[in-house]
């Protein structure tokens, strides 16, 4: 153990360039590693934009072995979670280590002990470090292959490495694979329209034009989806759907994004987009000297589609609003012609999104699982 030592800093310091480094180091020879952005990381862990590090406190870590770094966390609190559920919870993100035991304890010891002092009892992760999608959970069953658009990739020992200093599993979140030529969409078409009229509702495509007014839309369904037993989610304010779908328009081309509404009221949503992770790959982290010049190439070259987000208010689960929204998806693939759309992450709590997902031919493909440790056992 006395050949590890270990560096806490906070946001402002200038070891944050070494923070993003390492990983770059550690998946250097991974072909399936899709480098991030240094430039958006380096944003995300300064706080800025990131709504998240404005709930409360963040720490760094980082293990040293012969003055080189071999592992890294980022840890922090989300007071606004704490309060509205009654937690005394911490977080942990951006966890990478080398595979030793040795090294793995000597970061998350200190990175708990910074928890604790804190007065939390409990820690989760690894999550998002800025309560989204992206890094979140270990992939503990999967394919071989890249990961698509904001979607983990990690070492395959990691797992194991924090199940045997302690960690137990949270949860689960299941990623589907389909492949659009599989579908026979004649043969759903009776069943979707019959849904939408016994129902009561359309499926609108999502309209750029007018972001604030559907960001609305897309608000009023969350607070009205999110089941009660998903306690480590507390929906986003307005002004936070508002910004996050102002940066993701961008991105829209026009499909695979909807609104279902029974009349005025809308009822339920997906949010898909064109996987960049195919174009990121090939910027290697970097926007500059070529980045931006790759990003236009590779971008017309796109093959395939995330749905990022699907939600269904819970008044109207098993009337086919998701199976109906899936089936917008496909007539779109019909003009975009994509090899492949992943739906992901779906909590595996989620039985109605998944029978959705599993009956439009989505294939279970790919798991993410995130961990919890009880504080109050350290000490």
């Amino acid at each position: 153990m006395d050949m590890y030592k270990i560096k806490r800093f906070e946001k402002k310091s200038r070891h944050i360039k070494k923070f993003i480094n390492l990983e770059f180091k550690l998946y250097k020879n991974d072909e399936n590693w899709v480098a991030p952005l240094k430039s958006d990381t380096k944003k995300v862990l300064k706080g800025k934009g990131n709504p998240l590090f404005e709930n409360g406190d963040q720490a760094f870590f980082m293990v040293y072995k012969d003055k080189k770094p071999v592992g890294r966390v980022l840890v922090g609190i989300d007071e606004e979670l704490n309060r509205v559920r009654g937690f005394r919870q911490g977080f942990f993100s951006m966890f990478e280590c080398i595979d030793d035991l040795s090294a793995c304890k000597a970061l998350l010891d200190a990175s708990l002990d910074w928890l604790s002092n804190k007065g939390m009892d409990r820690v989760i992760g690894p999550l998002s470090p800025s309560n989204g999608d992206d890094r979140k959970g270990f992939v503990v069953m999967g394919d071989n292959g890249p990961p698509v658009l904001l979607n983990a990739h990690t070492k395959d020992y990691y797992p194991e490495l924090i199940e045997n200093y302690g960690f137990t599993k949270n949860d689960d979140h299941f990623a589907y694979l389909f492949n659009p030529e599989d579908f026979d969409i004649e043969r759903h078409v009776r069943a979707v329209e019959y849904a939408k009229k016994k129902g009561g509702f359309r499926v609108d495509k999502l309209n750029e034009k007018d972001i604030i007014n559907e960001a609305k839309d897309i608000k009023q369904i969350l607070d009205n989806s999110v089941p009660e037993e998903w306690d480590y989610l507390v929906t986003p304010s307005l002004d936070a759907v508002i910004d996050e779908f102002k940066s993701l328009v961008q991105f829209y081309d026009g499909h695979y994004c909807f609104i279902a509404r029974k009349g005025d009221k809308p009822i339920g949503f997906m949010v898909a987009l064109p996987d960049y992770n195919q174009v990121l790959k090939r910027m290697k982290g970097k926007i500059l000297p070529l980045g931006w010049a790759k990003y236009l190439y590779y971008k017309r070259k796109i093959t395939g589609a995330r749905a990022i987000v699907q939600m269904v208010d819970r008044e109207y689960h098993n009337m086919g609003v998701n199976y109906a929204m899936y089936f917008e998806a496909y007539k779109d693939w019909q003009e975009t012609r994509l090899k492949y759309i992943e739906a992901s992450c779906i909590d595996e709590t989620n039985v109605a999104s998944r029978r959705g997902v599993e009956r439009v031919g989505g294939r279970h493909y790919r798991t993410y699982r995130t961990y919890q440790y009880d504080l109050k056992k350290k000490h």
